[in-house]
C-alpha cells in the first residue's frame, strides 16, 4: 500500500490518525502495531510470517542476550544465532535463485531455482533489528521486555517497507513516550505533501519517459543524447522517488509524535562520492558505518582500503540480487577508495568546487545508470550507446521525441529542486507573516494537486520497495 495510492490517503491514513487520537495513550501502540500489521498485510500478506518471526525471534534473542550477562560464551554463541537468524531469511528469499544461477553457470549444474518473490520491505527491517540485538549485546540499550514496542518498532507502517533504517537506540524512546503539538502535526502534514508531490509530479512523471528510453535502448532504437537524457532523467526520479517517500515518513512520523531522521540532504551537490554518501540514504550509510565498517576497523584499525571495498561491497549486495547491483556498489566504492588515497594533495585542493560537483553528478549517473539495468548485457549495450561504441542501425527514437513541455518543466524543476536554492530563499522570508499565509495556501495547492495526479495516474510503486 504505498503512500501514494488513494487507499492509503482516504482510507488507512484517516482511520488510522482518528482511532489512534481517540484511544487513550496506554493502548495507542498497540493500535498503530494492530494497523502497522494491517498496512503490510495489505501489500505482502504472504509473507506476514516473516515480519512475525523477525519480531518474535529478536524478541527473545534479546532478553536472552542480558539474561547471560554472566555466560560470555554462551552470549556469544546466542548473538551468532541471532544474527544467522536474522540473515538467513533474508539471504533464502533474496540471494537464493542468483545464487544457484551462478552456481550453476559456473560449475554447468542443473539445481533448480525456486523463483521465489521477495518479501515486501524484508531489507528494511531486517536490518533493524539486526541494530537491536547487536546494540544489546553491545550493552548500548537494555533488552525491551514489552513485546508491543520492540514490535512497533520492526514494523512500524512509516518505516517496515522502505525505511529509514533508524537503530532502536534512536527511536526506542520515543516508542515508550511521545507527544503530539499541534505544531508538529502540521509539519508532519506539510512533509507528507512535500513527499507526495516529489513522488508523483516529479518522479513519476520521469519515470514514464525513462521507462520508454530504456526499452528503446534495449533494442538498439535510439541515438546517444537520447541514452544520455535517459539517465540524467533517471537519476532525478530515483532521488525524488526515494526522497519523496522518505519526506512522507517523516510527516507521517510526526503526526503520531514520532521524529525519525532525515534520509536525504542535497546529495546531487556533493564535491566527492564520499559526500554523496554522507547525503545519499543517510539511514543506510550510517548503518553500515556503525555496524559494519567501524567493527571492521573502520580507518582505525587494518587497511582502511579493505574495510571500505567490503562495505561497498555489502551495499551493492543489498540493494538487490544482481552483478549490476554488485558491480554499481563496488564502482561508488571505486571512487571514495581513490578519494582517501589522494585526500590532502595540492593538486586536488586545487580543483574548483563546481568541477567536483559536476565531475560527482557524472559518476553518480553513470552508476545510476547500472543500478536501473539488472540484466548485464542490456547495461553493457547502454554504455556502449553511451559513449558511441555501439550505433544504432535505425535511431526511430531521439530525445526531440522525449522533451515534450511537460518533461522540460519538470526536469528543470527537478534540477532546481535538487540543490538548497529554494530553502534558501524561503529562510530570507520565513519571519514574515505573510510567509506563513503563503506557505499554507501553496502547501493546500500542492496537497490537492498531488492527490489529483496520485489518483489519476497509472500506479507506480516506489523504486525502494524492491529492496
Amino acid at each position: 500500500m504505498p503512500f501514494s495510492t488513494s487507499l492509503f490517503i482516504f482510507a488507512f491514513l484517516p482511520v488510522t490518525l482518528l482511532g489512534y487520537y481517540l484511544f487513550p495513550k496506554k493502548v495507542r501502540n498497540f493500535f498503530l502495531l494492530c494497523m502497522s500489521f494491517v498496512f503490510y498485510f495489505v501489500g505482502g500478506k504472504e509473507y506476514l510470517f516473516l515480519l512475525l518471526f523477525s519480531i518474535i525471534f529478536n524478541y527473545i534473542v534479546g532478553i536472552l542476550l542480558e539474561t547471560l550477562e554472566r555466560e560470555p560464551l554462551l552470549r556469544r554463541l546466542i548473538f551468532v544465532l541471532g544474527i544467522l537468524g536474522n540473515l538467513f531469511p533474508l539471504f533464502y528469499f533474496k540471494y537464493f535463485d542468483f545464487a544457484v544461477s551462478n552456481v550453476n553457470h559456473l560449475f554447468k549444474l542443473g539445481i533448480p531455482q525456486k523463483d521465489l518473490l521477495l518479501p515486501l520491505g524484508i531489507s528494511f527491517y531486517t536490518f533493524k533489528a539486526l541494530s537491536y540485538i547487536i546494540d544489546v549485546y553491545r550493552k548500548r540499550v537494555a533488552a525491551n521486555r514489552n513485546i508491543i514496542h520492540l514490535a512497533l518498532y520492526i514494523a512500524i507502517f512509516s518505516q517496515v517497507v522502505s525505511g529509514p533504517i533508524m537503530p532502536y537506540i534512536d527511536l526506542g524512546d520515543q516508542i515508550r513516550e511521545r507527544m503530539t503539538t499541534s505544531e508538529d502535526f502540521v509539519y508532519g502534514i506539510r512533509r507528507f505533501t512535500y513527499g507526495l508531490a516529489k513522488k508523483v509530479l516529479i518522479a513519476d512523471i520521469l519515470g514514464q519517459t525513462v521507462d520508454r528510453i530504456f526499452t528503446s535502448a534495449y533494442s538498439l532504437q535510439t541515438d546517444l543524447p537520447t541514452v544520455w537524457l535517459g539517465a540524467v532523467l533517471y537519476t532525478l526520479q530515483i532521488y525524488f522517488d526515494f526522497a519523496g517517500y522518505s519526506d512522507m515518513a517523516v510527516g507521517l512520523g510526526k503526526m503520531f509524535g514520532f521524529t525519525f531522521m532525515e534520509n536525504f540532504n542535497y546529495p546531487y551537490i556533493s564535491k566527492s562520492i564520499s559526500e554523496f554518501w554522507r547525503r545519499w540514504h543517510i539511514s543506510l550509510s550510517s548503518w553500515f558505518r556503525d555496524y559494519l565498517y567501524i567493527p571492521l576497523g573502520g580507518n582505525r584499525e587494518g587497511n582502511v582500503y579493505f574495510n571500505l571495498f567490503v562495505v561497498f561491497l555489502v551495499t551493492g549486495i543489498w540493494h538487490g540480487a544482481s552483478w549490476t547491483f554488485i558491480i554499481w556498489g563496488l564502482w561508488h566504492g571505486l571512487f571514495v577508495i581513490i578519494e582517501r588515497a589522494v585526500r590532502g594533495k595540492k593538486w586536488c585542493l586545487k580543483i574548483p568546487s563546481a568541477v567536483k560537483v559536476i565531475f560527482t553528478f557524472l559518476i553518480v549517473t553513470l552508476g545510476w545508470t547500472l543500478f536501473r539495468i539488472t540484466n548485464m548485457t542490456d547495461a553493457i549495450n547502454y554504455f556502449k550507446l553511451m559513449f558511441g561504441v555501439l550505433k544504432a542501425s535505425s535511431p526511430e527514437f531521439t530525445y526531440v521525441f522525449y522533451l515534450n513541455s511537460q518533461i522540460i518543466f519538470t526536469l528543470i524543476i527537478g534540477l532546481i529542486l535538487s540543490t538548497p536554492l529554494i530553502k534558501k530563499i524561503a529562510e530570507l522570508f520565513q519571519e514574515k507573516a505573510a510567509f506563513n499565509i503563503a506557505r499554507v495556501v501553496f502547501t493546500s495547492a500542492l496537497l490537492v494537486l498531488g492527490i489529483i495526479f496520485a489518483v489519476s495516474s497509472v500506479y507506480s510503486p516506489f523504486i525502494y520497495f524492491q529492496f
